[in-house]
Parts: C-alpha cells; sequence; structure tokens
C-alpha cells in the first residue's frame, strides 16, 4: 500500500494556485528543483502527467484537476486532525474582495467548497470595483482579491482571459437605436475603453440617466433602456450577449488577476486563490 504525502499535496495546489512552479515554490519557501521533484513523485505514484505547458506558465492536467479537488479534502482533514489533538487552532478570517462582474452563482458555489474543506476560516466578503479593491488591499483591508484589468501588473497572478461583450435585454433592441443608449456606470474600468472603440467606429452613444451600483445599471440594460459591457460567461437574469450582426464593435479582452496580500493569513488566502483559479478557468473556457 503506497502513501500520500500531505507536503506534495500542498505543493500541488500551489502550482494550480500561481500558475507556475518558481511562484509556486517561492510561496511554499521551497527551491523550485524541490517543488518539481514532488510533482514527479506525483507522476511516478499515479503514471500520469501532473502539468501542461500554457504560454509561460503551466496548468494542471485535466487528471490533476480531478486529483487536486480530492487533495483539498485529504489536506483539511490533516490540518483538522492535528488540530483537534495538539489543541493548535488555526482558526482565522480570511478578507475576500471581489469585483462585482464575478458575484455570481458559480463564485458562490467555490465559498461554499472552500467554507467546507476549511471549517475553521471565517470568510469575510466584500464587493467594490477592481481600482478601489487594489486600494483597499495597500490598506491592508483585504487578504486576497479578484480583479478584472487590462493587464497582469507586478504582483498578480493571471487566471484567465476572458472577451467582453455588449450585452442588452434578452430580445431588446436598444442595441439598434442611434444615439447608442449606454447603460454602464461610468466609473466602470470597461466603460472608457468600450466608448473609446464606439468613437473609433463613428457611432454616436447617449449615457442613460441612472445612479447606484452595478445591478442598477444591469436592471437598466435589462429593461431594454441601453447596452452594457461585461465579461462574456457571466449570466446574468434579463441580459444576453447581443447578436448585433457587427453593428457595434469589437472589444478587448479582460484579465482576471488575484493579488494575494502578505501576512499570517498569506497561506489560507492562497489557498482561496486555487478555489477562484479554478472556477474562473470554468468561466474562460464556456466563454
Amino acid at each position: 500500500m503506497r502513501n500520500l504525502d500531505i507536503g506534495t499535496l500542498r505543493s500541488l495546489q500551489a502550482v494550480a494556485e500561481y500558475g507556475a512552479v518558481t511562484r509556486a515554490a517561492e510561496a511554499l519557501n521551497m527551491t523550485q528543483s524541490a517543488l518539481s521533484m514532488q510533482m514527479r513523485r506525483l507522476e511516478d505514484l499515479f503514471g500520469r502527467p501532473m502539468l501542461d505547458k500554457a504560454g509561460r506558465g503551466v496548468v494542471l492536467s485535466d487528471f490533476a484537476q480531478d486529483l487536486l479537488g480530492e487533495s483539498r479534502k485529504m489536506v483539511a482533514l490533516n490540518d483538522a486532525i492535528l488540530s483537534r489533538f495538539t489543541g493548535a487552532r488555526p482558526d482565522m478570517r480570511l478578507r475576500v474582495g471581489l469585483t462585482s462582474d464575478w458575484l455570481f452563482t458559480k463564485v458562490a458555489q467555490t465559498v461554499r467548497a472552500f467554507r467546507r474543506d476549511h471549517p475553521q476560516v471565517e470568510l469575510v466578503i466584500n464587493d467594490a470595483r477592481s481600482k478601489d479593491l487594489r486600494a483597499q488591499m495597500k490598506r491592508g483591508e483585504h487578504d486576497v482579491i479578484l480583479t478584472t484589468e487590462f493587464d497582469a501588473p507586478p504582483g498578480a497572478i493571471h487566471l484567465a482571459k476572458v472577451d467582453l461583450a455588449w450585452f442588452g435585454a434578452t430580445g431588446g433592441q436598444a442595441w439598434s437605436e442611434r444615439p447608442l443608449p449606454i447603460a454602464n456606470s461610468p466609473h466602470c474600468a470597461y466603460y472608457p475603453v468600450g466608448m473609446a472603440a464606439l468613437d473609433q467606429a463613428g457611432i454616436e452613444w447617449v449615457q442613460v440617466v441612472g445612479e447606484g451600483g452595478s445591478d442598477t445599471w444591469r436592471v437598466l440594460a435589462a429593461a431594454d433602456l441601453g447596452v452594457t459591457l461585461l465579461p462574456r460567461g457571466i449570466q446574468q437574469p434579463g441580459l444576453e450577449v447581443l447578436d448585433h450582426g457587427g453593428a457595434l464593435p469589437p472589444l478587448p479582452p479582460t484579465w482576471l488577476n488575484v493579488y494575494v496580500a502578505e501576512g499570517p493569513a498569506r497561506q489560507v488566502a492562497a489557498d482561496f486563490a486555487g478555489y477562484l483559479r479554478q472556477v474562473v478557468c470554468e468561466v474562460a473556457a464556456a466563454a
């Protein structure tokens, strides 16, 4: 009977989170060669590859993704047993900041899965615009944040690219009006990009009158009072990707990035980032 090593499974989780052996090794305070050796041990044990190349980094193979889900349970059980019988309680609060675009069903399922595997961790979740989340993290208000940006700045863990798209009311006609009514917050990071694309295409547009958060603008769009910009793959009630037949200009992709703060909650935050990576990649693949 062969035995699984908990440390090796932690390394697998770190590679899943960071998407690069080098950065995963740094996070675990080990050398790159030591972490690579742990991946080879898993490959020898199961007779299956663990990693696939993806640009400059790596991603888990399909088999490793399946193993990752089970390994998280085992690592969590290991920690729970140690906590119970040694009296060491790793109870902590994890402060999570999510960009409003990604507060949707799959992320909720991810949070639920994380809570199931880490019952000793209290989650505090807030949403805000990406630039505000970054500023809040600099002030020490978050342990991990998920942002949408148009690049991967230093310190960011790049998860995936998802195409932006024009969204409108299901079966609506606002997209065909001229000037084009825009039901999108001017403070949204997508706004200047979308308006620049319209200006370059010579399409006249007008801002719909409204106040409030992202939900307000989506309600206005769902009421067919205007169009809005969202990443593909994010399903919103009453909204659909517009089949405009080229009447609206193409949009660039948005980058989904995670930032993990230094501090006592870093390892747990890194684990949570791994859960986010999985759901973000699912949405990106569907989009």
